[in-house]
């Protein structure tokens, strides 16, 4: 577990309108990156992947496998914790099922995913899914141009999932505990197609900088009929900080 409330600070949600926005500041970047890379490797692999090479090869060839799964380059690096920490925050925070990470299955390290960054749903008392789409951004000083490239990706699908990406999120459900999840999401989606008053919506931004002014700006101006939560988690050194986790990861090895 990311474990947020270990080493950061979760303010209340602020109303903008009818929709919310909040702030998680790290007060402990050392213990957060110690939580981020206690779980980086199963946000690249399989669980059952990594048992059978720490058993048959030990440690260390754990750490060369995950070189060659995780992303190399800064900008690659960002974009995922930003998808990482989204997907710990809509699970651990918001009680989202996520399932196992999509990241597993790109088909190359420094290859951007395409559809959406983050699905989560979950029951309601008579059974039905409710699906929050999630977009995330990763920045140093995060800028206003981000905040509305964030909201394009929100819009894309006239604000629904899109149906490849849900489709793989139920898919990949089925094969959990949580399988019965899935195939709610599935019967919603093929039987009676995905509304817009069973979806929210998730912009989660990973930053230094302190972006509320462009989140206050971008959650009035918005005027569709999603209910809207914006979250912004602040860490103290952003480039370290995932310098750092993916280090302590990888560092095993040679």
């Amino acid at each position: 577990m990311t474990d947020f409330r270990s080493w950061c600070t979760l303010k209340k949600l602020v109303p903008v309108g009818d929709h919310h926005a909040g702030m998680i500041e790290s007060y402990d970047d050392a213990a957060g990156v110690n939580a981020l890379s206690a779980i980086l490797p199963n946000a690249y692999a399989e669980s059952e992947s990594l048992a059978l090479i720490a058993e048959r090869l030990g440690k260390d060839a754990v750490a060369k496998f995950l070189r060659n799964k995780f992303p190399t380059t800064a900008s690659a690096r960002s974009g995922d914790m930003g998808e990482i920490l989204a997907t710990a925050y809509l699970h651990e925070e918001r009680g989202y099922v996520v399932g196992p990470s999509r990241l597993i299955q790109r088909d190359h390290q420094e290859w951007a995913m395409r559809g959406d960054d983050v699905l989560g749903a979950r029951l309601d008392a008579d059974g039905k899914p409710h699906i929050t789409k999630a977009e995330a951004k990763s920045r140093v000083t995060l800028r206003k141009g981000t905040v509305a490239e964030a909201r394009e990706g929100l819009a894309r699908n006239d604000e629904l999932p899109s149906p490849h990406s849900l489709t793989q999120f139920a898919e990949r459900l089925l094969s959990t505990v949580d399988s019965d999840v899935g195939e709610a999401v599935l019967d919603m989606q093929l039987l009676e197609g995905v509304r817009p008053d069973c979806v929210g919506h998730l912009m989660f931004l990973f930053t230094s900088s302190d972006p509320s002014r462009h989140v206050t700006a971008d959650l009035q101006a918005y005027s569709g009929a999603v209910p809207q939560l914006t979250i912004t988690l602040r860490v103290q050194g952003h480039k370290e900080f995932i310098e750092n986790a993916y280090e302590g990861v990888t560092v095993g090895g040679s």
